[in-house]
């Protein structure tokens, strides 16, 4: 779960290229790599590091890192070492001037799905979708999208028709989700007697606490609802204000522990370990999850709402992807437990952890996970996919016929809930 904003959510269809650029003073890199190894080493939630010896790690990858020629070599063994923990939320990134310098993509989103490269969406006013790129084309060719801002790249596509398209389509940067609150919402009727709320969720950061609110307002005299998480990338436990809408009576929904707690416990934390924890309710903020955890003395538990008259009355699904990451799994496991909803779709990203963004010497950041994610059961969700009730699989064939199979599954699941 993040609870604040990375420096890069789920951008799976950016892989960035080195950056070019002249090599900095290898003596600096030495320093750097020490403060970075040190940042992991103080604020890591697990004080196990997940099995790992994190002090013999750092002196495997020390001199290579002190010897790097420049940026991007250095930002590549440093990154080989954060992997070893094998965790999420763990990333470190290199100085804003630098961000674009390595490449950027071709503004539109690319899945792999049956083995090929598949476009799921181009972004609006991009070069991309001039020159023709569209949804449900396979990418043929080339092997990298990834260039310099304002380059080219000849891209060849497989259209949904058959035919193989070449494109020349410019390098220009763009990003999947907005990195911040993203909630949109509509009412249909479907039929006499039968309306039907949509909502989508994109983001669950800083205010989308009050749009909730909003949604769920607009939505009260509908018969159902269906919660789209699918391109959820995380953010806070603003989650939980749109879940206590479904939950009935105030209840403990999810623990945040951190490394303080954890040394303190010593061992695996259980349901009674939980339930000894004060009750939080409202941390709709990134600043106020924080604070709990503070007041805490490390450990935050997370209670629900008793939104009272304004309680949802109909039925609920919620859809989901592997593309549902951090906060908006949290939301998943949340609607499941405290709302007996059921999920639809596919499998979750796994990513679920609580992180923080750390400045370093010379404008590099360091994300770290901070906080690990337990349900109120003893469960430790870090990092562990959500598996749906009913799966649905994506296909390239759907997005050509332009089928929402998810939704279309989704509003049986719903019409089956109702009765209809």
């Amino acid at each position: 779960m993040i609870v604040r904003p990375l420096a890069a959510a789920l951008a799976s269809l950016f892989v960035l290229a080195s950056p070019v650029r002249a090599a900095d003073p290898p003596s600096a890199y030495g320093a750097l790599f020490d403060e970075v190894w040190k940042t992991v080493e103080t604020n890591f939630y697990d004080p196990t590091f997940n099995g790992r010896d994190w002090r013999a790690v750092g002196d495997r990858y020390r001199a290579e890192a002190s010897a790097a020629p420049d940026d991007a070599a250095f930002g590549r063994v440093a990154n080989r070492m954060l992997n070893e923990l094998g965790v999420s939320h763990l990333h470190l990134s290199p100085p804003a001037a630098n961000a674009t310098r390595g490449g950027v993509g071709i503004g539109a989103e690319i899945e792999r799905i049956d083995g090929a490269r598949v476009v799921v969406e181009v972004a609006p006013l991009s070069d991309a979708q001039r020159q023709g790129l569209r949804v449900g084309d396979r990418i043929v060719g080339p092997k990298s999208l990834a260039g310099p801002l304002g380059g080219a790249v000849d891209v060849e596509a497989l259209g949904c028709d058959g035919e193989v398209r070449r494109m020349r389509i410019r390098h220009e940067q763009s990003g999947w989700p907005p990195p911040h609150p993203g909630l949109s919402w509509r009412v249909l009727g479907l039929r006499p007697g039968l309306k039907v709320g949509y909502l989508r969720i994109d983001r669950f950061d800083d205010g989308a606490a009050d749009l909730a609110d909003r949604a769920m307002d607009a939505l009260a005299d509908t018969q159902g609802v269906v919660i789209d998480i699918r391109r959820n990338s995380g953010g806070n436990l603003s989650a939980l204000r749109l879940a206590s809408y479904f939950s009935g009576e105030s209840r403990p929904a999810v623990a945040l522990l951190a490394r303080p707690y954890l040394e303190r416990l010593g061992r695996r934390a259980t349901a009674a370990d939980l339930a000894n924890l004060a009750p939080t309710q409202g941390a709709y903020t990134d600043g106020a999850v924080f604070a709990a955890v503070e007041r805490g003395q490390g450990a935050a538990v997370y209670h629900s709402e008793e939104m009272g008259a304004k309680r949802y009355k109909g039925a609920v699904v919620v859809v989901m992807s592997g593309e549902t990451a951090s906060a908006g799994e949290g939301f998943a496991h949340i609607m499941r437990e405290l709302a007996g909803a059921p999920l639809v779709g596919r499998a979750t990203a796994g990513q679920l952890l609580s992180s923080d963004r750390f400045g370093l010497s010379g404008g590099w950041r360091l994300t770290v996970p901070v906080g690990g994610v337990w349900g109120v059961d003893g469960r430790d969700f870090g990092d562990r996919p959500v598996t749906p009730d009913v799966e649905v699989p994506r296909t390239a064939a759907d997005l050509c016929r332009v089928r929402d199979a998810d939704l279309d599954r989704a509003l049986e699941v719903l019409e089956s809930r109702l009765g209809r």
